[in-house]
């Protein structure tokens, strides 16, 4: 993608949109997903952890405020520009800064995540590759990283194709398809008169392809959980594909 033509991420996590029309997200169970891996990793207090495509730097500045060393990374400078002020307004000694997850991070840290199906948006899907590369040149050595992304499978049986939902005064029109590799929303709506059209677009990714990515740049795979309570990987019943890999 070049400046004239940005890809769709570039764009559409950068308008204040995006924010309204995923307001409602749940916070609980992010903040429990984040606890239950803790817990797993068995981090100490002070040892650093790399949020990579951090969004508004929600998880980070939690992370922050639990004591360890946090980092956050993000293409938007719109989000990044939030977390900072947010990490100031509570006083906490966390870092933010706009970065493409395919080049590797400042400074390595114990644990680098990539939460909440944040990576698969690239239209070469050897940019995936260069990503977990990035990742695995950003992870200190014997370190962690972790990868939730969605479960195609789940995502293609429950898919709703047409949706409208009222968020922020604003009425957002969404239509959903899943075809040739790729799940994919459109989303459209009015504002002040001025009608806006965004795409979500991500690879059906599953896990023999980060499998072969994992081994591709080293990674070991150490643990695969099929939910936020951290239960087995299971592909008939995950809601969700989560992998912990080992430098």
């Amino acid at each position: 993608m070049t400046e004239d033509n940005p890809a769709w991420y570039q764009t559409w996590f950068d308008t204040p949109y995006y924010h309204i029309l995923y307001q409602d997200r749940d916070i609980a169970e992010a903040t429990l997903f984040l606890q239950n891996l803790l817990a797993y990793l068995k981090l100490e207090q002070h040892q650093s952890i790399l949020d990579v495509a951090c969004g508004k730097g929600r998880h980070a500045i939690h992370l922050a405020s639990q004591g360890f060393q946090v980092t956050g990374t993000d293409l938007s400078p719109n989000s990044i520009s939030f977390a900072q002020e947010e990490a100031k307004s509570k006083a906490l000694d966390a870092k933010f800064y706009v970065h493409d997850m395919r080049m590797p991070a400042q400074e390595q840290a114990t644990v680098v995540l990539n939460l909440f199906t944040s990576i698969g948006y690239f239209e070469d899907k050897n940019d995936n590759q260069k990503a977990i590369q990035a990742f695995y040149d950003s992870t200190a050595a014997g370190g962690y990283v972790v990868i939730d992304f969605l479960h195609t499978p789940r995502v293609k049986k429950g898919l709703v194709a047409d949706e409208v939902v009222i968020k922020g005064g604003i009425q957002f029109t969404l239509k959903r398809t899943f075809q040739e590799g790729w799940i994919q929303k459109n989303i459209s709506f009015i504002d002040n008169g001025v009608t806006y059209a965004f795409q979500e677009r991500v690879a059906a990714l599953g896990l023999i392809d980060f499998k072969q990515m994992f081994e591709a740049v080293g990674f070991s795979v150490q643990d695969l959980f099929g939910d936020y309570n951290l239960n087995p990987f299971e592909v008939e019943t995950a809601e969700r594909l989560i992998l912990i890999g080992r430098k």
